[in-house]
């Protein structure tokens, strides 16, 4: 009997699904392992058990018994050509079957992945189709005639190429695509290969929607006019990083500091490492999120030793602790 088994989007990577660890790695012994991996390996080839056994030194009724096994654990389970394919998750009789969750992550990461190709690519769309499009729907027609107008000229065939890849290839809705032009008008980069790689990204962070899109925009104008006036307040001549401005938006955005916080957290840096250290800044700053501390009188007080109440005396000083120790010895004498 042949055996193919069919990985899909895995058949060119070799991993090993978690379950076979977390579940059988005490059920299955060294001929059940070795025949898996050997399977996994040749995702997308037809072999049979002869074929196996000549290649890991198994007798052929040992290999059928080793699929036998996996198929009998839910592992895998054969479609209508006879191939071995992953089994999903599902309930049959009260009883639960082992799901693939890994390939299915990894048909999702691939579609992802592919996506991410499209939008960085220049496509090729034919003129007689983009005219199509336009045509056909008044929405990318009022896109199109938008962009003109912020050009101040007709568009180039790689902008409206750049325009059909943000609708067709993303799918962003065309009020989603309509902010994002203006946006990019509005910061001068209006390059094509900007508002793909902008596309991209906002496609990949769910920014679909017209609040979204308004969201994310006044994120992005904090994010830059903070690296302005960080750059500055770190005293840096060059760029930041791409890392570096995932902290900086962090800060601004997530965390909601405003510049004195920031400042101290890097005065504060400064003394510890003597350097600019980004990691180190946002660690300071994590922790006084966690704390709750948004301003600098907050920071003050945070910094001044606790004091433990313990009754109405716990604030006394020393010389009041010295005057009622004396009248407590007098008493006594009076008492004896």
């Amino acid at each position: 009997m042949n055996y193919k088994i069919n990985l899909g989007v895995w058949n060119g990577i070799f991993c090993v699904p978690c379950a076979v660890v977390d579940k059988y790695i005490k059920l299955a012994g060294e001929s059940e392992l070795k025949i898996l991996l050997y399977l996994l390996r040749h995702g997308g080839e037809s072999f049979s058990c002869e074929r196996i056994s000549e290649e890991i030194f198994l007798s052929p009724e040992r290999v059928e018994e080793g699929i036998n096994f996996w198929k009998q654990r839910g592992l895998f389970e054969a479609d209508k050509a006879g191939d071995l394919i992953p089994v999903r998750e599902k309930e049959e009789a009260g009883v639960k079957t082992y799901a693939q969750t890994d390939i299915i992550k990894a048909e999702e990461e691939h579609k992802s992945i592919v996506k991410k190709i499209e939008l960085t690519r220049t496509p090729d769309f034919p003129p007689v189709e983009i005219a199509k499009t336009v045509r056909g729907s008044d929405k990318a027609d009022y896109l199109f005639k938008h962009c003109e107008a912020l050009y101040g000229r007709p568009l180039k065939y790689n902008e409206q190429n750049t325009l059909m890849i943000i609708l067709e290839d993303a799918c962003l809705p065309v009020e989603a695509a309509l902010i994002l032009v203006d946006y990019c008008f509005s910061i001068s980069k209006n390059k094509p290969a900007y508002m793909r790689s902008t596309a991209l990204e906002w496609v990949e962070a769910g920014v679909t929607t017209i609040e979204s899109a308004e969201k994310r925009v006044e994120e992005l104008k904090k994010l830059n006019s903070a690296v302005g006036r960080f750059k500055t307040m770190f005293e840096v001549t060059s760029s930041f990083s791409k890392e570096q401005k995932e902290f900086i938006n962090k800060w601004v955005n997530e965390l909601a500091f405003d510049d004195e916080m920031i400042s101290e957290a890097y005065q504060i840096t400064l003394n510890q490492t003597g350097k600019l250290a980004f990691k180190y800044m946002n660690k300071i700053l994590t922790d006084w999120y966690g704390k709750g501390i948004r301003k600098k009188e907050q920071l003050e007080v945070d910094k001044k030793p606790q004091t433990v109440e313990k009754g109405e005396n716990a604030s006394l000083d020393i010389s009041e602790i010295e005057r009622l120790m004396i009248e407590r010895a007098a008493k006594r004498k009076v008492d004896l």
